[in-house]
């Protein structure tokens, strides 16, 4: 398995080419990125708490400009004299499904690596975009899902491989569009500390590099669920965790969080009830819905306020908005584990 990261960027990539291609997709543009930064509830006499909320997005998730910028690349890079764009990746969650919908949109070819423990939701949404479909036992998680991705490329090289989790254009999306937003919206003002979970490490590390360049001081805090923490030596397994990130397992780290400026980036653990439990009260407190991989940056965010002053704010991010199912699931944690607004 090939494990290093590629083709570096000056900025987001160009979608002029794409969008001349791909008339249908003005629309889905026009609504892309610029979405609400609202103060959230903090501790009392820490920093406030703003977040970034991406269920604003067309497709309803941060991944949206993650799987649109990895697309408008993979539209400049391609020959199309040597044939059609078919595109490539694993991923088992809004990034498949962002970016099947935008093959599905444009007569695309998407192929999609995604682990058999997907839920029939997801599975049958990426099938009604018709993308093709292999799945990857659980138990060998993000590794197991690069290596097939990788595999299947080899065997077929018609594929153009997107690789989310290696790609520098993942990072380049969000240092120069999320956090460009970011810094807009903060209006003048200085973001103390950053908090994000880690996935593939693009929106942490594309989002601390806008706004540590305004703020060399910048507090960094990743999350991670507890019960696959980032840069784990433990096997991938089968255990119930937050949907969105996770370590890879065999102490491999994301390289995109490993190239990041800082020497050691802290973490945060939330176990998967302590997320379910924190969606289903945010939800309760502020009427918004968000997802298990926002609750857990809530929290996050929420411990490194405590440690700065009123004066101070710290921002994160809310991915999408969740299923109501895993509110619902959460209610029952939340009865037993406590609020995180105190």
């Amino acid at each position: 398995m090939n494990f290093e990261i590629f083709n570096p960027q000056q900025g987001v990539p160009d979608p002029t080419k794409t969008l001349k291609m791909f008339p249908q997709l003005a629309s889905f543009y026009d609504a892309l990125g610029n979405t609400p930064l609202q103060e959230v509830p903090g501790p009392e006499g820490g920093a406030r708490i703003l977040a970034k909320v991406e269920s604003a997005n067309p497709f309803g998730s941060v991944k949206d400009r993650t799987a649109f910028g990895l697309m408008c690349d993979a539209v400049n890079r391609h020959d199309f004299n040597q044939g059609p764009l078919k595109l490539l990746d694993a991923s088992g969650g809004n990034m498949g499904r962002a970016l099947a919908m935008l093959g599905n949109l444009c007569d695309i070819p998407v192929h999609l690596v995604i682990p058999d423990s997907s839920p029939d939701t997801l599975v049958n949404c990426l099938r009604e975009a018709n993308a093709e479909l292999t799945l990857v036992d659980k138990q060998h998680f993000l590794l197991g899902m690069i290596a097939r991705a990788q595999e299947i490329k080899r065997r077929d090289p018609s594929w153009t491989l997107l690789s989310q989790h290696l790609n520098l254009a993942n990072v380049a999306v969000h240092q120069h569009q999320t956090g460009k937003e970011i810094l807009r919206q903060l209006a003048g003002a200085i973001a103390d500390g950053w908090v994000a979970s880690v996935g593939t490490g693009g929106t942490l590390s594309g989002v601390y590099a806008a706004l540590a360049f305004d703020n060399p001081n910048l507090k960094v805090q990743g999350t991670t669920p507890s019960e696959m923490p980032f840069a784990t030596f433990a096997p991938p397994d089968g255990r119930d965790k937050y949907a969105g990130a996770g370590g890879m397992g065999f102490g491999f780290r994301q390289p995109f969080i490993t190239r990041m400026t800082p020497d050691e980036v802290p973490f945060y653990h939330v176990g998967y009830e302590e997320a379910l439990g924190a969606m289903y009260e945010f939800n309760h407190l502020t009427g918004i819905r968000i997802g298990a991989s926002s609750a857990a940056n809530w929290r996050s965010a929420y411990y490194l306020a405590r440690a700065l002053g009123p004066d101070e704010r710290v921002v994160t991010l809310f991915a999408d908005a969740g299923s109501d199912r895993d509110r619902e699931r959460g209610e029952m944690f939340y009865s037993r584990l406590g609020p995180v607004h105190t």
